[in-house]
């Protein structure tokens, strides 16, 4: 891997084999009192900066689409952001 990890293979196990006698998930309940309840109800909270990009970003879509007088780019011409597919390489059907 890399790095070395500081659990063993038999402290893994050790360890595995006390959550599932213990099981505390079973106990886990949640927050309780209103103050615990909001602050876990803002867990997925990306904040505003996150609204404000992607309106940027579709703000200088619809201006890119604009300068070349377009509904939609054209296929192939945006770059694939190190997204992968599961099938294989790209085709080219031509």
């Amino acid at each position: 891997m890399g790095t070395k990890s500081a659990w063993t293979p038999e402290r893994r196990a050790r360890q595995a084999e006390i959550i599932r006698a213990t099981q505390p998930w079973k106990s886990s309940t949640g927050p309780k009192t209103p103050e615990g309840k909001a602050k876990s109800s803002r867990n997925a909270y990306a904040g505003d900066w996150y609204h404000e990009a992607m309106k940027k970003l579709a703000d200088n879509r619809e201006t890119m689409l604009g300068l070349f007088g377009r509904q939609r780019f054209p296929r192939g011409t945006l770059p694939d952001m190190g997204r992968t597919r599961a099938s294989g390489p790209k085709k080219d059907f031509r």
